[in-house]
């Protein structure tokens, strides 16, 4: 009987404990940095560029939603641009990992395997495929945040052509609005 109440004891703390740690984690919190509306400055190609950026949780919180505009003003004879990004992230259960989708008002689309620094500071993004672009090419995303106390963050993406070095395509610094 003891050994009974003792397995039942045992069994009651192992349930307890796996349930505690499994409401602990939940996908995304080490992004939740990034939650929010930012905006701030940006250059392309040379250019000067007013960036706006949101990231904020979709569909029950399955998906982390990634949206930029950038403007690069008329200038020089060249007339205003527009680049958008969106972004979505999701975790990949099986393979313990973040993932996202990108899509790119040119056409491209991207998907991306997601590495996430030990300490919380960056998000760095490299492509496993693009579409719609010259073979072989690949495209990588970093998210850089400021060090503390400063809440900025630099959002870039880089371009590669196939057997090339990335080239930074989008720089930006960006602050919480």
């Amino acid at each position: 009987m003891r050994r009974s109440i003792l397995a039942a004891i045992v069994l009651v703390v192992l349930t307890c404990a796996g349930e505690g740690w499994a409401q602990t984690w939940k996908p995304f919190q080490e992004l939740g940095f990034l939650t929010g509306s930012w905006s701030g400055s940006g250059e392309s190609a040379g250019r000067i560029a007013g960036v706006t950026a949101s990231w904020g949780m979709e569909m029950n919180g399955n998906f982390l939603m990634h949206t930029t505009n950038v403007v690069l003003p008329a200038s020089e004879g060249k007339t205003e641009e527009s680049i958008r990004i969106v972004g979505y992230y999701s975790y990949d259960r099986e393979r313990r990992k973040y993932v996202a989708y990108y899509f790119f008002s040119t056409g491209i689309l991207g998907t991306f395997d997601a590495d996430l620094a030990a300490d919380g500071s960056s998000v760095k993004l490299l492509s496993t495929q693009l579409l719609n672009y010259e073979a072989g090419a690949r495209a990588r995303i970093s998210i850089t945040k400021a060090a503390a106390p400063a809440t900025d963050i630099t959002f870039q993406l880089d371009l590669a052509a196939s057997g090339k070095d990335f080239v930074p395509f989008v720089i930006a610094k960006l602050a919480k609005r």
